[in-house]
């Protein structure tokens, strides 16, 4: 499959972020401090999954953007020389490159080009979500089950839906991942819960959770998925 696929999502981040790599700042922006605090939460749920030893993951991170998953991912004990990031844009790759030179960071604008190393861990962050139609979604979803072989492991963290420009559908993990078997799955608001806040009052929590949530509580909004590749076709 050719550039082609994608260049209508390239020319549309260019569009939209035409000024360069300054963007979704959380000092700006209190949607984006709570996205980053989620992502961090979620990664940190996600590697807990995980059975195989985080300081010797090889970990690929796909569309990478400028680096925030990957940087996060160095917070969990991932090593620099382990992760490899690629995205579509170029100077998401460069500024990517300048804030963490120990990172590889690659521009990946055709399924031809995307690397040939062995990962154990395929990551993407919100990068399905701005990809039209399934089919799309599908073959870079059989991309990242490649990258792992029979045995590795994907995770996921997206929006419930896809961005306006996307197609704005439902996105569900679990139908685009059809021969991966799912080992974590949920769905959150990019919020604190009810049940977070309130998970530090002792053991009645859960009833008081559920009634608050009739009444108040933001809405999910996001999904956080782990899938173990190499899934039994009769299960």
């Amino acid at each position: 499959m050719k550039t082609e696929l994608f260049n209508d999502l390239i020319s549309e981040y260019s569009h939209r972020y035409p000024a360069g790599p300054n963007l979704w700042s959380p000092l700006k922006s209190e949607l984006e401090f709570w996205h980053r605090m989620r992502l961090f939460a979620a990664l940190r749920w996600g590697l807990q999954q995980l059975p195989i030893p985080i300081a010797e993951a090889r970990i690929l991170d796909v569309g990478c953007g400028l680096g925030n998953s990957t940087r996060a991912l160095l917070e969990f004990g991932v090593k620099p020389e382990n992760v490899l990031g690629i995205d579509l844009l170029p100077s998401f790759i460069s500024y990517a490159k300048s804030l963490n030179p120990a990172v590889p960071v690659r521009v990946v604008q055709d399924f031809d080009d995307w690397p040939r190393e062995p990962f154990d861990l395929c990551i993407q962050c919100t990068a399905f979500s701005s990809i039209l139609g399934n089919e799309r979604r599908r073959a870079v979803a059989q991309m990242m089950e490649k990258m792992v072989s029979d045995h590795g492991y994907i995770f996921w963290w997206d929006s419930l839906n896809a961005n306006s420009f996307a197609g704005g559908d439902p996105l569900d993990p679990r139908a685009l991942f059809e021969n991966s078997a799912v080992l974590g799955y949920r769905c959150v608001s990019l919020r604190p819960s009810i049940d977070e806040a309130l998970r530090y009052h002792g053991k009645k929590t859960a009833l008081i959770a559920r009634v608050i949530k009739k009444i108040a509580g933001f809405p999910t909004t996001h999904c956080a998925a782990v899938f173990r590749t190499g899934r039994l076709r009769e299960d």
